[in-house]
């Protein structure tokens, strides 16, 4: 890759992005229980090998790098996939027993993403995970939730279904130190609100192609047309940083976590913004239950709040630099 994906890697995005609608697509969402990563979809992408991506081949992985991380989050993003997914990749690199690990990357064992709430954990993904994933920037610890007692939440985001187990402390099963967790985690949550803004800008597109008023498609109109240049702008300006941000990681670069938390920050912007200008530009059939447009505002709100949400990515870019 040489900012922007070429032989190999985009054959993987298009192998991702074929399976993905397919196995995973946006439609589920419209469904009573078509949110959750159940067992069936995680052991679909088991096989395919899709949890492994990034993952070095002596740990069973197939020993790719964080580019072909983010072309495959990326696409998940474009379908509203559930975080956990995200979560089961991340989990395999923290999982140092090699049982864990194979159950973990074929889909047997289920892993939801943990975040602080207050004295618990919220956990974020499907009732039947084994794990949690708890990460943070200094360490990633894997959590054994089988005995837990946490109840479901109603949940903004149809996607990603919540529970919150209170008082959840206890010894992890498996845990790493350092940065490269997060940063990966960082990385996918910011390629899925890549996907969430490309996705936005290609619903509305297709839209003003075929609706008319006044005798005119809507796209022959300004107020329609300016709005979308600026959705494209704003896709355009995250998926660069995204490339960017990827790629230095690979070259492992001294800057990368800078380049990385301006991508995740241009990304948070992208998604929200054009999944919300998306809705507008629908006009009444954009706030219909029926429609895709509100599961894309929803799903980029959660994702923003994760890996690094605007105040804290904003504090860390203010005094940071770049190499030359």
């Amino acid at each position: 890759m040489f900012l922007a994906p070429d032989g190999d890697e985009v054959a993987i995005a298009s192998a991702a992005a074929e399976f993905l609608a397919d196995a995973m697509p946006i439609d589920r969402l419209h469904g009573a229980d078509g949110g959750d990563m159940g067992a069936p979809l995680r052991q679909s992408l088991g096989e395919m090998g899709w949890f492994a991506l990034a993952l070095p081949e002596n740990q069973g992985g197939s020993g790719l790098s964080a580019v072909e991380h983010v072309l495959f989050f990326r696409e998940v993003g474009r379908q509203c996939g559930p975080v956990d997914v995200l979560a089961q990749s991340l989990a395999a690199m923290v999982a140092t027993d090699d049982t864990m690990r194979a159950a973990i990357l074929s889909g047997e064992a289920g892993v939801a993403l943990a975040v602080n709430d207050g004295a618990g954990l919220r956990l974020l993904g499907s009732p039947d995970a084994t794990y949690a994933l708890h990460v943070s920037r200094e360490q990633a610890r894997l959590l054994s939730i089988t005995d837990i007692v946490a109840p479901a939440r109603p949940a903004l985001d149809p996607a990603t279904s919540m529970r919150v187990a209170e008082g959840a402390a206890q010894a992890p099963v498996a845990e790493t130190t350092g940065e490269h967790v997060w940063r990966m985690g960082e990385l996918g949550a910011a390629a899925m609100l890549v996907g969430i803004a490309e996705a936005a800008l290609d619903l509305i597109v297709d839209y003003a192609k075929v609706r008319e008023t006044f005798g005119r498609k809507i796209g022959a109109y300004q107020a329609v047309r300016h709005p979308c240049a600026d959705m494209a702008l704003r896709a355009e300006a995250a998926r660069c940083q995204l490339w960017y941000a990827a790629a230095a990681i690979k070259e492992e670069r001294g800057d990368a976590a800078v380049h990385l938390d301006a991508a995740k920050h241009l990304a948070n912007q992208a998604a929200i913004a054009n999944a919300d200008t998306n809705i507008q530009l629908h006009g009444g059939i954009g706030v219909t239950d029926e429609h895709h447009a509100h599961l894309m505002l929803k799903h980029a709100l959660v994702l923003g709040k994760l890996f690094g949400s605007k105040r804290t990515l904003l504090g860390r870019l203010v005094n940071s630099k770049v190499e030359d």
